[in-house]
């Protein structure tokens, strides 16, 4: 009678938890419906294809820390990067830079230790820095500004990073949604060809797009020799946009 009792219990309760399950699984699969007129669902046939095009960079995004140290007073090392800061964006806007495309990323101050290698640790004074996200619009003129910003700032400017990228990709956004665009078709064209049936209009599309990855640009740390007028190089070189598109086709008889 104890099993089954048990037993009696145990199978409506397996029954909910397969029902759960199978709920669970129709709810998660990804499904597309397109209803045709009169309320039947139709046929289609949908295709995956990406497209891409070139694109060459025409501005950057440098990443500018000024830093400061001092042995025994953090609001001196605070003051120092701030003079330097301050410097280095007067340069900036000097060289035509619009405020706008300048903004302060971090500031930080703080003590600064020696570590030993037993872990212990020794104050040897105080460290303060401001990093800046500067976007800089003329690509041929991006070098000699941050020749002047590292001149004005000294041994207290560092550069981080410089990034180009292209500030409109509409133009080879739409190149590469041309690709796309023919290659599925021609892929869907193929499928109808061999399976013997004929493409309708389309009835779902889909796109997703993304770009880079970016060129990273080289710039030297170094401050530019006293006696030289030339500005550091900087290559753009290229980026690459891609489209990918799902499209359906209905499927005619």
């Amino acid at each position: 009678m104890h099993y089954w009792s048990m037993r009696r219990r145990t199978l409506p309760a397996l029954a909910l938890i397969l029902a759960g399950t199978v709920a669970l699984l129709s709810a998660c699969a990804p499904t597309t419906t397109v209803t045709a007129p009169g309320g039947v669902a139709a046929r289609t046939v949908s295709v995956a294809a990406t497209g891409t095009a070139e694109a060459t960079p025409d501005a950057a995004r440098a990443s500018i820390t000024v830093e400061s140290t001092d042995p025994s007073s953090a609001q001196v090392a605070q003051a120092a990067a701030a003079e330097a800061t301050t410097l280095a964006l007067d340069e900036l806007k000097a060289a035509g830079v619009d405020a706008k495309d300048i903004a302060t990323q971090a500031i930080s101050v703080g003590p600064l230790y020696d570590y030993t290698s037993e872990g212990g640790q020794t104050l040897i004074g105080y460290r303060a820095s401001q990093t800046l996200t500067v976007t800089l619009r003329d690509l041929a003129t991006a070098g000699a500004t941050l020749d002047a910003v590292v001149k004005a700032g000294g041994n207290s400017v560092r550069i981080d990073s410089l990034e180009p990228f292209v500030t409109d990709p509409a133009a080879a956004t739409e190149k590469a949604r041309a690709q796309a665009v023919d290659i599925a078709r021609a892929q869907a064209e193929q499928y109808a060809q061999l399976l013997g049936f004929t493409l309708g209009p389309v009835a779902t599309v889909s796109e997703a797009t993304s770009n880079g990855p970016m060129p990273q640009g080289a710039y030297a740390e170094a401050a530019p020799s006293a006696d030289k007028d030339v500005p550091t190089p900087i290559e753009a070189g290229t980026t690459e946009v891609t489209v990918t598109l799902n499209v359906a086709w209905l499927i005619e008889d």
